[in-house]
């Protein structure tokens, strides 16, 4: 179960935030303002493209027709599973939906917060226990815009560095990591993204993010153009945005 007595992960609008979801992490690397505000608990509004992908991922996984080795994969990484804190998922694990993988994040020896997710779209498994993890993406263009594969690819890497530990104990070694992308059908575009996956290089990028939520002045300003889509819901948060207007006010 979790952790109960934990000392600060980091502290926003007069509440410590204890557990982060590896999507909130990799949403990071599209606006770090917009992660930040959603690891306080700020919602996004409704999206159509959202629902469809979730509903193209959750036909995925009743669909998978497992292999013998993927079965006893899955038997066994579930075992360590605990009850979730909040939020909602899909999964390729098929597992219940009140569940989370978790892995502990440390200052020094002290367990400080918690970082979850309901687990991978999908995996393969190989006979000498080999595993790949994969996460699917959903699009309705003919190609992929750069700023879209950096979210996905760091969300999977933080879905293997929850993982590796449990899979070590049950001799699963990593082999890769897997981004598809899918158009909104849910039928495959021939674009793959194979990731390398180095755990320092992840624990390293885990630790700058939070550094700029414990320092909200440090976050990395967005580009413009993602501000001229922002929701209203982030909007009236941003503290760049709040820069701007008072800068125009002045002048």
């Amino acid at each position: 179960m979790p952790i109960s007595n934990l000392t600060k992960f980091f502290e926003a609008q007069g509440k410590t935030i204890r557990y982060l979801r590896a999507s909130n992490l990799g949403h990071y690397w599209h606006c770090s303002v917009q992660a930040f505000l959603q690891a306080q608990g700020v919602e996004s509004p409704p999206n159509t493209a959202l629902n469809i992908g979730k509903a193209i991922h959750d036909s995925i996984t009743e669909a998978r027709q497992l292999s013998q080795w993927e079965r006893e994969f899955q038997e066994f990484i579930t075992q360590f599973m605990v009850d979730r804190e909040s939020g909602n998922g899909s999964s390729g694990l098929g597992m219940q939906r009140n569940k989370v993988f978790m892995r502990t994040w440390y200052d020094g020896q002290t367990a400080i917060g918690h970082i979850t997710t309901h687990g991978v779209d999908d995996f393969k498994v190989y006979p000498d226990r080999q595993v790949i993890l994969v996460e699917y993406k959903t699009t309705g263009q003919k190609y992929i815009d750069h700023y879209k594969l950096a979210p996905a690819i760091f969300q999977l890497k933080v879905y293997a560095w929850i993982l590796e530990p449990y899979m070590k104990i049950g001799g699963y070694k990593l082999k890769h990591c897997e981004v598809i992308f899918l158009n909104r059908r849910g039928d495959p575009m021939g674009i793959k993204q194979v990731i390398d996956y180095d755990p320092i290089k992840v624990e390293a990028d885990i630790a700058n993010i939070l550094d700029q939520f414990r320092n909200p002045e440090k976050l990395v300003p967005p580009a413009r153009w993602k501000c001229l889509k922002c929701s209203e819901v982030y909007k009236s948060r941003c503290p760049f945005q709040k820069r701007e207007s008072n800068a125009k006010k002045q002048a």
